[in-house]
């Protein structure tokens, strides 16, 4: 069975009423699978808000419905609702019929974009993969590497998101056409957050880029 890691940043899916509804919340985290139900597939997750507020039990966007919510509990200032969802055949669920796909832990969705880590069948994870792609921009798809499983390799969603805005705005350019405090104003968070982001993906991106160099030496 091989395993691959499927990002999508949430600019490529901010307009998605499925991703507009679930973002009234925090997150969704992934918890199991639960089967296929009258060719639906139902899941298992967690969902985390600040005030409590779930989307309350039938619920139905686009092809997702959440079936029941199995509880509820506080830690801080945080809910956490752990919750059933069912996705239509006609959207996810038949992907999964033939039993050559599963979830894995891992996958979430959040503010900064989709996330999913699917294990299967070489052919079935290759179709999946082409149907997702025809559909929306995948920044980045991962594999699992020997007894390494799938290992984060390259910019997160996050610093990607900077890194391109940084890009199309002249940061690379000679001389600069933007500044830190401008590209701080654009992304909506701190100048010492979008510095730091900016020199971490830079350093991911080169070590990757000195990997491939030696490796084709």
């Amino acid at each position: 069975m091989r395993a691959v890691r499927i990002e999508c940043a949430f600019a490529a899916i901010e307009h998605d009423s499925r991703a507009i509804a679930a973002l009234q919340c925090i997150s969704w985290d992934f918890r199991s699978m639960l089967g296929i139900m009258d060719g639906n597939l139902r899941l298992m997750v967690e969902c985390i808000t600040i005030d409590g507020k779930c989307p309350s039990q039938g619920t139905f966007v686009d092809g997702i419905r959440v079936v029941e919510i199995l509880e509820e509990w506080q830690s801080s200032v945080l809910t956490h609702h752990l919750v059933v969802l069912e996705f239509a055949a006609d959207f996810l669920g038949h992907y999964f019929h033939g039993g050559d796909l599963a979830i894995l832990s891992g996958s979430n969705f959040t503010s900064s974009g989709l996330v999913l880590q699917v294990a299967g069948r070489h052919e079935a994870m290759v179709s999946f993969l082409r149907d997702i792609r025809s559909k929306v921009p995948v920044e980045r798809v991962t594999s699992a590497k020997g007894s390494e499983g799938l290992i984060q390799k390259g910019p997160t969603l996050q610093q990607h998101r900077v890194v391109r805005l940084a890009h199309e705005n002249g940061w690379y350019d000679v001389p600069k056409r933007t500044s830190i405090r401008e590209l701080a104003e654009k992304l909506g968070l701190s100048k010492s957050t979008v510095a730091e982001q900016l020199i971490k993906a830079e350093g991911e991106i080169v070590s990757d880029f000195l990997e491939r160099s030696i490796g084709s030496d």
